[in-house]
């Protein structure tokens, strides 16, 4: 068996073949800021609203939107490690083939206040106050959406329960 067929839970070398973020993209020209509004208004949960953390953080609903059947969840994002900090109210497309979370300007700087959001990344909780989850500056492509990618997803163990008939799902803790 050749080298690269092998495979060993203590082998770290597909590290190396992980996309830096300088070097991501996806093409999300279908979703836009005034979409996070408009879902926000259509679910009672207004897109970069104060909101508070519950207990358990988890189940959450969203809402699958759109022809793209994109998968949209409001979720309480704050700074993560300062508790007295704001916290507000972000939708997120669910990108399970997006490797990093992503925050746009708009909603890193509802957070942070304006003109601070600027290139890098910011730890933030996300749903659970103890949570500590890095978040990428929203660019290219993708300027105007907020992605909970696949790290978020591993990192808070979350699984994904579609319901098709209401067109909606749950974020469910493992």
């Amino acid at each position: 068996m050749s080298k690269h067929n092998k495979s060993s839970s203590s082998d770290e070398s597909w590290q190396k073949l992980a996309l830096p973020y300088d070097d991501f993209d996806i093409l999300l020209t279908d979703i836009n800021e005034q979409d996070l509004i408009d879902l926000g208004r259509n679910n009672e949960v207004e897109h970069l609203a104060p909101g508070t953390f519950c207990s358990p953080p988890f189940p959450v609903s969203g809402r699958i939107h759109g022809r793209n059947i994109r998968y949209m969840v409001p979720l309480v994002c704050q700074r993560a490690g300062k508790p007295n900090s704001k916290t507000i109210n972000v939708w997120f497309l669910v990108g399970t083939g997006s490797p990093f979370t992503c925050l746009s300007v708009k909603s890193l700087e509802a957070l942070l206040g304006s003109g601070n959001a600027t290139q890098g990344f910011y730890d933030l909780a996300l749903q659970d106050q103890k949570s500590r989850i890095e978040c990428q500056v929203s660019k290219a492509h993708f300027e105007h959406v907020n992605i909970l990618g696949a790290d978020s997803m591993r990192r808070l163990k979350l699984s994904i329960v579609v319901d098709w008939e209401e067109e909606t799902f749950k974020l469910t803790k493992q």
